[in-house]
């Protein structure tokens, strides 16, 4: 009778986390780079958020703080809405475009094939200290026509993404250069 009296209402598990919380996690675990950039017009707060640069969150309120709750939960419900649309598109797409493993994706080509490791190389590095960006180029020696072209990858908040973004490209040049044979071998 009285167990339920005596367990708590509200525990650390259910307890929801606190937007701007959850929105610099979720951004740390993905190696993206948060921005907030705060004006006041009047007696109203702006609150901006950007993930690598790009605004996926707005809110206004007459206190900063308040505003910028509200804008890391506006962005967090648009990053979730990605999320689920690229969830979608993979999933129809199948395993084809696999960018989590774009770099052992082009491992494997390499030792089926019989070619060198792929050569990674540091094209830049830059931007402030709480935003770098990195961009990597990759090159295979192919054994029978010798060095493929470098690829360069897109500017990314990390290495292992730019390399990815790099492989990604490399990938797609090894595919329509060296298309697979009918009988299944490459």
């Amino acid at each position: 009778v009285f167990q339920p009296l005596l367990e708590p209402l509200v525990t650390p598990e259910t307890l929801p986390m606190h937007p701007i919380r959850e929105l610099q996690e979720r951004c740390q675990q993905q190696a993206e780079g948060l921005e907030y950039k705060a004006s006041r017009a009047g007696n109203v707060a702006t609150v901006e958020v950007f993930v690598d640069g790009v605004q996926i969150g707005v809110a206004q309120n007459p206190q900063k703080k308040m505003a910028q709750k509200l804008a890391a939960r506006n962005a967090l419900v648009v990053l979730k809405d990605k999320e689920t649309a690229a969830k979608k598109e993979t999933e129809k797409d199948g395993d084809k475009n696999n960018a989590g493993f774009t770099r052992q994706t082009l491992n494997d080509t390499c030792l089926r094939r019989q070619w060198p490791m792929p050569q990674y190389r540091c094209i830049n590095e830059g931007g402030p200290a709480h935003a770098k960006r990195f961009v990597y180029a990759v090159r295979v020696n192919t054994s029978d026509c010798g060095w493929t072209d470098e690829c360069v990858g897109e500017p990314m908040p990390s290495v292992k993404k730019a390399k990815d973004s790099a492989a990604m490209l490399l990938l797609e040049l090894l595919n329509r250069s060296f298309p697979d044979k009918p009988d299944g071998k490459k």
